[in-house]
């Protein structure tokens, strides 16, 4: 399953034109989406987490949507946390998605993928499957609610070393607040939530700024459920003993950029 993962991001990044490092599409700390980007549609992003007294290493990335169908989605990516080009660093991610009202005018969103796909076992192969179910609703905006379950049991643990494999995913994103602005399209809130006290567990949420349709920068806090489990992620970055964090400040900034063919006008 892995070989299979990492050849499908060789040549879905090959299809890019360009060598990065990408994050799963995602809501605001977890995969708790059922949004798919789009094909020959590249994805950047430049994450941050810090406090005052520590932070996660930089996040680097490239997602990219490797299916030309309409209703059945795909993507894939590769996540690097710098500083640092080793093996530890580097997590695999892909995801395949139906869009939602693609079965029918009332049909939700489905998706489902696999994340956190590393290069050492016993370091950063967490191996996380997760599946999603999201609806639009006037007034109250996107709720999407999920699961997830890592395949590899001795990552996904507590800092005390109980298994953590698997729990909730849900999100929340308000609807559209258009405005239309020189350097500001839209304003956008969400909140996102994954369950278990392991690396990944935590509850997030902010501000989304989008500056064009396709550029934007999220912010806001993530609150850890066991802050000590998150050093599987933070790496030399993390501050030890008491100053590991409870919360995180993220700031997130994304970039799409179209290399789909333009489309010729008939006459």
């Amino acid at each position: 399953m892995k070989q299979v993962l990492r050849a499908v991001a060789a040549c879905a990044l090959a299809l890019a034109s360009t060598a990065a490092h990408a994050t799963p599409s995602t809501t605001f700390w977890t995969p708790a989406t059922t949004y798919v980007q789009p094909y020959l549609v590249p994805h950047v992003t430049y994450d941050t987490y810090v406090s005052e007294r520590s932070a996660f290493q930089n996040d680097y990335g490239l997602t990219v949507g490797f299916l030309p169908f309409e209703k059945l989605q795909g993507e894939v990516g590769i996540d690097s946390f710098m500083p640092g080009l080793a093996q530890t660093n580097l997590y695999l991610n892909a995801k395949l998605g139906v869009p939602e009202g693609a079965l029918g005018d009332w049909a939700p969103g489905l998706s489902a993928g696999i994340l956190g796909v590393g290069f050492k076992s016993d370091v950063s192969d967490f191996d996380i499957l997760h599946l999603e179910i999201g609806k639009t609703f006037p007034i109250v905006g996107n709720l999407v609610v999920g699961g997830y379950y890592g395949l590899n049991d001795k990552l996904l643990v507590s800092s005390t070393g109980d298994k953590q494999r698997a729990g909730l995913l849900a999100a929340w994103t308000s609807p559209d607040l258009v405005l239309n602005l020189t350097g500001l399209n839209k304003i956008t809130f969400m909140a996102d939530v994954q369950t278990g006290k392991n690396a990944f567990g935590a509850v997030g949420g902010g501000i989304g700024l989008y500056f064009t349709p396709s550029i934007d920068l999220l912010t806001g806090p993530v609150f850890f459920f066991d802050s000590n489990a998150t050093t599987q992620l933070a790496g030399p970055g993390i501050a030890p003993g008491a100053n590991r964090p409870d919360f995180l400040w993220t700031v997130q900034l994304d970039v799409d950029f179209d290399l789909r063919p333009a489309k010729v006008a008939s006459r």
